[in-house]
């Protein structure tokens, strides 16, 4: 082998490592939300954790937590099934609003199970999945636990979960991808309510999120906009969020954290202030 082909040969390897690093497919293309939909073309996972702190009115002590435990199975020709737990821990205590009861609880949302469909394109640079589900009339509404939708953090699309007393078809679509060091995304939903029994109504509720991210490859830095539009049956309302954040990949791990931040947000009884959030992703 002359120096001409050794030298041809070297610099081919070169520009293909080059062009890998710079060109990430599969799931390396894919970036794990801290705050927009979990649905991923990647069997998955996921555990995220929020703490709210709320607006409290004079003589109103409320501590809020969110948690979520989900995951989801995808086959190689890229159908699979996932499940998500919600939980919202509230501990509420007030010397001058009757609104609020004196209370604690762990309070159990609305079950969601589903099924999705997903497919890589542009060469494994991009990726679309197509999801829909059924949230399960198992939300909690005894004492405190009936306002567990102030434990909607740490994914405000998922807000039908904690509304007690009602269940939901869920759809949506969401593209992503990424262009060199750079991660987007998008999420377009729809919620109905199949069954709603409270005074208060809130189908149908549309989601709209988009972000993205830039890839330090021992870190992920994140920014993500949330957007819910829901008829409440008094008027429409459109609550957004901003959370900056970043995960930190280690093999199939992905640990997370993130400030989650109200744009233009109407709360339940109490408007939000922030939420710190620490999410877990374990891929397989």
């Amino acid at each position: 082998m002359n120096r001409t082909t050794v030298a041809a040969a070297v610099a081919a390897a070169a520009l293909a490592g080059a062009r890998g690093s710079a060109f990430a497919q599969g799931p390396e293309a894919i970036f794990d939300p801290l705050s927009m939909d979990h649905h991923t073309p990647v069997s998955t996972v996921d555990v995220d954790f929020a703490y709210i702190a709320y607006d409290e009115p004079q003589g109103v002590d409320v501590t809020v937590m969110g948690f979520t435990l989900g995951g989801q199975y995808v086959t190689p020709g890229g159908v699979g099934g996932y499940l998500s737990l919600p939980l919202s821990y509230l501990d509420a205590k007030s010397a001058l609003n009757p609104i609020i009861p004196d209370d604690s609880a762990l309070a159990l949302g609305n079950i969601e199970l589903g099924g999705l469909w997903s497919k890589y394109l542009n060469g494994g640079e991009a990726a679309i999945v197509l999801h829909g589900g059924l949230a399960l009339p198992t939300a909690n509404d005894s004492g405190v636990a009936a306002a567990q939708a102030l434990g909607s953090s740490p994914r405000y699309g998922d807000f039908v979960q904690r509304v007690p007393q009602s269940s939901w078809l869920r759809l949506g679509v969401s593209p992503m991808g990424r262009a060199g060091k750079l991660f987007w995304r998008a999420d377009v939903g729809l919620d109905l309510a199949l069954k709603e029994d409270d005074n208060i109504t809130y189908s149908p509720v549309f989601r709209i999120n988009v972000g993205g991210g830039l890839d330090l490859r021992t870190a992920q830095l994140l920014v993500e906009l949330v957007t819910d539009i829901v008829d409440d049956n008094i008027n429409d309302e459109v609550n957004t969020t901003l959370t900056i954040g970043a995960r930190f990949p280690s093999g199939n791990l992905r640990p997370g954290v993130g400030l989650i931040l109200p744009i233009d947000f109407t709360g339940l009884v109490l408007d939000p202030d922030f939420a710190l959030t620490a999410s877990l992703a374990a891929r397989f």
